[in-house]
């Protein structure tokens, strides 16, 4: 057999030798593999070269059949009866793809008329049974009466269909428009920065406003003298307004309306199978899918798509043949038997459910016991996400383990806020450091608390967005609390100080209004940490001191101690101001660049000019992480030099600033220290900003 078309000396293509067959066979060869969108390509070929074989078109009606082209299949069979009308092999696959094409009447009269010709095997007997047995299902009793028991949902129906035929009509074009990109400017940028606030509150904010606007419109209507808006067919109307009243009907739906229905259809006919149905239909947007592979994106994409409509066709063929309401109406009224196995797969579902929930309970009462902080966020974790999988219905104590949760990590956090009076002085204050974010040297390897933050690495954005998503749906104070303090320690650990406040903020307001003092105490140990990371010595020291108060109430005394070490702790540090000439030239262009309009640009301008001319004892008394002395050696150092927010190459360890204690004579200029340079620029600027 030749491997390649041959060419005649006329010109003509010669055909592959043995072609009639070759084509067909490779097709039922690649069928055997079930690959049979690859083996349709091989029988297209086959029969366009032998329009005439049975076999072929037998061949290739069996593969459309299997990828769920039965229409197909069934022009295949037709065509191969039109060659011999009195085969039975093609008799029955007649039937069986009338039946699989859900024409269950027309499959039962084919079954019926061909059952004497043939009674073994008994493949018409059974397609006959087949038939009749979806027919049951849809029409027969064993369906109940599904327009009476789901006659309210039925009615909903109809009334809202009538509404949309009433519709003036908008003829749509045929050409498609060109979706245009959106183009960000730069101040909505920071809509994405807005912390994050839960559906609750959302909810009950519209839910006011509704029932504030009804009451309104009750007590207030419009005189008829005036001109009022008249609510026309084509407003926007809610579900409410376009159905009437409802009739007393004694039958209520066996099935009422769910948001989940579709999950729940789906589950209903493809079992386990659903799951993969979800997968093909979210893969399109997750992240995950783009890729510089732009090719192999189109492919899997396809792929995606091509699955789930193979699915979702197969899920409404099985619906086809049993009915929703059939399934709905054999589960009210099936047999004691069937609900006694059903309870004790549940029975089963449960307690092993509630096994794997002790077992994780008790893993993180045992590391809170052992102090092990990191221990217990992992084993809440892992309780959190277990409990999100599983439902009420396999775990009826989820909100009591997820209250334990709540209590038990409220407590880790509080215990880290303690002090061991058996280390020294240094090592007390080395403790402290490491909590409040200041750096350390050599971090010692013996401290049970230091131990707590070695050796992690997570994805803090990642953490950003899943504790996001479950703020937005969370219900309980004790929830709202825990996820608050998480937020605002990620952003705390990415820098974001502002979002961390915000959060760290509505953290103890939240613990606040429920009387939960250690969720106070844990937010403000956090807001001490974002002051002191911003070097706002006074305002982390005025945290420390409510703090003090607030444990005093407690009566904690080891807390008392510890705060009172942190306050002694701020008292001593000093932040390390880099402030060179190129930073403070930034920092000025940036705050130029912030004001709005040309005039306020050249005040700012302005203003930065001015700044060489202003003596500091005018300038702010308090600046964050600078000393302020009086030394003599100081007073001669500050000589009539010229001051300027253009301070040296200088960088020291910690930033002095000296303020004059006599007069100065009139049109004699008082500078600053070389190491204080700049200071006075940033202290004027944020005495401006923060009126």
């Amino acid at each position: 057999m030749a491997s390649s078309a041959a060419t005649s000396p006329f010109g003509k293509k010669e055909e592959v030798y043995g072609f009639k067959t070759l084509y067909r066979e490779l097709g039922y060869y690649i069928s055997r593999l079930e690959q049979y969108e690859r083996a349709l390509k091989f029988f297209d070929e086959a029969i366009a070269k032998t329009p005439n074989d049975r076999r072929a078109l037998m061949g290739r009606a069996w593969a459309r059949s299997k990828a769920c082209k039965y229409e197909g299949a069934l022009d295949d069979i037709r065509t191969a009866l039109n060659l011999d009308p009195d085969d039975l092999v093609m008799l029955a696959h007649k039937a069986l793809n009338t039946y699989l094409n859900c024409e269950f009447e027309d499959g039962l009269v084919q079954n019926t008329r061909l059952l004497p010709i043939r009674k073994k095997p008994d493949y018409f007997q059974m397609g006959a049974m087949h038939c009749a047995d979806a027919i049951e299902n849809c029409l027969g009793e064993r369906a109940g009466r599904p327009l009476r028991d789901h006659y309210l949902i039925i009615r909903r129906l109809a009334w809202k269909k009538n509404f949309e035929e009433q519709k003036r009509f908008q003829p749509k074009s045929r050409y498609k428009k060109k979706k245009k990109k959106k183009i960000v400017l730069p101040d909505k940028v920071s809509n994405k920065g807005d912390p994050i606030v839960p559906l609750k509150s959302s909810r009950n904010l519209n839910h006011q406003s509704l029932t504030s606007d009804n009451t309104l419109s009750q007590i207030d209507e419009p005189p008829t003298d005036r001109e009022s808006i008249v609510d026309s067919i084509y407003s926007l109307k809610s579900e409410r307004n376009i159905l009437p009243p409802p009739i007393k009907f004694p039958h209520k739906p066996l099935q009422r309306y769910t948001s989940n229905i579709e999950n729940y259809m789906a589950e209903k006919y493809l079992d386990t199978l659903y799951k993969d149905k979800l997968f093909l239909k979210n893969l399109p947007k997750e992240p995950g899918i783009s890729c510089p592979n732009e090719a192999g994106t189109k492919k899997i994409l396809l792929l995606a798509k091509t699955g789930y409509k193979t699915v979702k066709y197969k899920q409404e063929l099985l619906r086809a043949r049993r009915p929703f309401y059939f399934i709905k109406y054999q589960e009210a009224t099936s047999s004691g038997a069937l609900k006694v196995r059903q309870e004790e797969q549940l029975n089963k579902l449960r307690d092993a459910a509630k096994k794997e929930a002790d077992l994780i309970v008790s893993k993180m009462r045992d590391a809170l016991e052992d102090k092990g902080w990191k221990s217990v966020l992992e084993m809440a974790e892992k309780l959190k996400t277990f409990c999100d999988l599983k439902s009420r219905k396999i775990l009826p104590d989820r909100d009591t383990y997820l209250e334990v949760l709540y209590d038990t990590v409220c407590q880790a956090h509080y215990d880290l806020k303690r002090v061991n009076k058996n280390q020294l002085e240094w090592d007390q204050e080395k403790r402290i450091y490491k909590m409040l974010g200041l750096h350390l040297s050599r971090e010692p390897s013996t401290d049970s608390v230091i131990a707590q933050f070695k050796g992690v690495f997570i994805d803090w954005k990642k953490q950003i967005t899943v504790y996001g998503d479950r703020l937005r749906k969370a219900t309980t104070p004790k929830e709202m609390c825990w996820l608050y303090h998480e937020l605002s320690r990620f952003h705390t650990e990415l820098k974001q100080y502002e979002l961390a406040r915000v959060y760290a903020r509505k953290c103890m307001n939240e613990g606040k209004r429920t009387e939960n003092n250690k969720w106070v105490i844990n937010a403000l140990l956090l807001i001490m940490r974002i002051n002191i990371a911003q070097h706002s010595k006074n305002d982390a020291k005025s945290d420390a001191q409510a703090a003090i108060e607030l444990a005093t109430q407690m009566g904690d005394k080891n807390l008392i101690a510890f705060l009172n070490k942190c306050k002694q702790v701020i008292e001593k540090v000093a932040f390390d101001e880099k402030l060179g000439p190129k930073v403070l030239m930034q920092r000025e262009q940036k705050i130029v660049e912030m004001m709005a309009g040309d005039k306020m640009k050249d005040e700012a301008a302005h203003l930065f000019r001015m700044m060489s001319a202003m003596p500091a004892a005018r300038r702010m008394s308090v600046m964050p992480g600078i000393r302020i002395t009086d030394d003599d050696d100081d007073k001669k150092a500050m000589a009539a030099r010229k001051q300027s927010i253009m301070p040296g190459v200088q960088k020291p360890a910690e930033f002095t600033m000296t303020t004059p204690t006599q007069k100065q004579k009139k049109g004699k200029q008082v500078s600053m220290d070389e190491s204080s340079k700049g200071v006075g620029f940033v202290e004027l600027i944020k005495y401006h900003i923060d009126d």
